[in-house]
């Protein structure tokens, strides 16, 4: 019977804690469906409106939503994938030479740099950014970021417990090089890792702002973050239209989750191999 009752006392917990994290998510999609003046009322709307379809036609029409959405895929897309090349690349070099000259001085560096605020050198990135004629574009966003020192660490890590090293004496022996002993043998064995990894550094490109807000200039070159704050005016903010847009953008967020989520989950527990 205690058992019993502690399941369930567990269940509700679960359960209420469930509803409190996903109350703001069904209210955004309440209040987009809502009129302005359906928001500001008294009490606020806690059932779906009919104002869907014109909130919708105002969106598009104030921004180029589906252009700034697309920014925001792409840039994303490419940015993860230049993150898990390089930092799971650099983290095998890390892993693999360890007797190598300056190894341990180079990954401390690299350790140092997690320290690090990123907005504390953005006057310099900018400066730079500047010099490379890369203002106004989306490269800012994609090539810096693939120096990601947390994404060096976290594939370095994953490659310690998950590659053991007679598997790279192995490969050696049948002649195999580096460049194929990393693509063939390291990869498949670090798919969970990678994939935490495009999980994360998909999130904190989708959600980046103040980048975006310092180096775009052009409208139809916004991200979708940057380009919602465009809906608000010397007029009011219209805040149907954010709801809506925020509501359309988190699509993308749980495609790329569902994709990756089974070397997500796999990623945060454990390595596939252990020596």
């Amino acid at each position: 019977m205690e058992k019993f009752v502690s399941k369930y006392i567990t269940f509700l917990f679960v359960t209420i804690l469930m509803l409190i994290f996903i109350f703001p998510l069904i209210w955004m999609l309440i209040l987009s469906t809502n009129s302005r003046t359906e928001i500001y009322s008294f009490p606020p709307p806690l059932l779906p409106g009919t104002e869907l379809v014109n909130n919708f036609q105002n969106l598009i029409a104030q921004i180029p939503f589906f252009m700034n959405l697309w920014n925001s895929v792409y840039i994303a897309v490419a940015n993860s994938a230049l993150i898990l090349f390089v930092c799971s690349f650099a983290a095998y070099g890390f892993a693999r030479f360890t007797n190598a000259p300056g190894n341990r001085w180079i990954f401390a560096m690299v350790i140092a740099a997690i320290m690090i605020p990123p907005l504390a050198g953005i006057i310099p990135w900018f400066m730079q950014m500047r010099w490379l004629g890369w203002i106004d574009t989306h490269w800012p966003l994609i090539i810096p970021a693939a120096a990601y020192p947390f994404g060096v660490f976290w594939m370095y890590q994953y490659i310690k417990q998950a590659v053991p090293n007679e598997l790279y004496e192995a490969c050696k022996m049948d002649g195999a090089s580096d460049f194929r002993i990393y693509i063939q043998m390291v990869i498949p064995l670090i798919r969970p890792g990678l994939g935490a990894l495009a999980i994360l550094s998909f999130l904190n490109s989708w959600q980046n702002f103040q980048l975006p807000l310092i180096v775009l200039n052009s409208t139809e070159k916004f991200t979708i973050p940057l380009a919602l704050t465009n809906l608000t005016s010397q007029f009011g903010t219209d805040v149907a239209g954010i709801m809506l847009g925020t509501s359309i953008s988190v699509v993308p967020i749980f495609i790329a989750f569902i994709l990756a989520s089974r070397h997500f989950i796999e990623g945060l527990t454990s390595g596939s191999v252990k020596s």
